[in-house]
């Protein structure tokens, strides 16, 4: 009778300890709530910045100064934490438009804000960027009478100001090249200074159905005084639908052996060129960059 009960206690045991067992492999799942991020806005806080379109792509997502990832908008995402918690989201780009080269857009702020999470709920959130105190050099939305740009001697066609559906928004620049006319070239009428000691872009909004290309001239002693030695930058791909993008500066800006620089775009017409006519249209032009500390 007493190997009876041993028995039963044994039994007993192995099966609390089992059960204990399975508690540790199958633990109980936490249910996660979500934030989710369809729009984004840029505000711009003077006239001086400009217009307010913009081309952060992708969101650096934080939960208590934990990097919780990097999201392409739209995007939901689970979030395990629970209770009063602090988000930042910090502004990603495609630098110079490359899917390759995300990083956090070092120009703007990041968005801040304190929420309470509960499990299965979702935080629907509209971050709201703004630029931090940088230095814009030049803005462009020709709008006004006059412009920064003028067509060089290189440039058998002319700039045109447009406006109704092609603009992007009120008026926009526009030039043609065809089987006569094969060549343009524009730059700015004046010299910008652009330290070396910060990081500097060009923001830019473009649409066409050929390649053009954006470059510096660089202010450069050469030889027995000084000259402007032309630096290419980017190639524009043929794009249907506006399209904007920040160029990033910084590598031609470092390596110049001077600081004034201008800027420049040129576009040539291919001989087997298949379409009638190359348009190019450009808009929302912003030469602008952030000093270090």
């Amino acid at each position: 009778m007493v190997d009876f009960f041993k028995i039963i206690l044994l039994v007993s045991i192995i099966f609390l300890l089992s059960l204990n067992a399975c508690d540790i492999i199958n633990p109980s799942e936490q249910v996660p709530s979500f934030i989710t991020v369809d729009t984004i806005k840029l505000k711009t806080t003077s006239p001086q910045q400009g217009s307010q379109i913009h081309a952060i792509t992708d969101c650096w997502v934080y939960v208590n100064n934990k990097l919780i990832g990097i999201f392409e908008v739209p995007f939901k995402i689970p979030v395990l934490e629970s209770g009063m918690q602090e988000i930042q989201i910090e502004p990603g780009i495609k630098n110079s438009g490359s899917d390759s080269k995300r990083e956090v857009y070092p120009l703007m702020k990041g968005w801040y804000l304190t929420e309470n999470f509960s499990e299965g709920a979702v935080l629907k959130l509209e971050p709201e960027f703004e630029y931090r105190n940088v230095v814009f050099d030049l803005v462009e939305d020709f709008e006004d009478i006059g412009i920064e740009f003028e067509t060089s001697l290189n440039s058998d066609t002319t700039i045109q100001i447009i406006s109704g559906p092609e603009a992007q928004e009120g008026k926009s620049m526009y030039f043609a090249l065809d089987n006569e006319r094969r060549k343009f070239e524009c730059l700015t009428s004046k010299l910008y200074e652009i330290p070396k000691n910060g990081r500097a872009f060009l923001e830019i909004s473009f649409k066409g159905n050929g390649y053009f290309n954006f470059g510096i001239f660089s202010v450069e002693n050469v030889g027995t005084g000084l000259s402007e030695v032309r630096k290419n930058v980017y190639t524009f791909k043929p794009k249907e639908d506006w399209t904007t993008i920040y160029i990033d500066l910084n590598y031609y800006v470092t390596n110049a052996k001077g600081t004034s620089f201008r800027l420049f775009f040129t576009s040539v017409r291919p001989e087997d060129s298949s379409n009638d006519k190359t348009e190019i249209f450009i808009d929302n032009i912003k030469l602008t960059y952030l000093l270090n500390q």
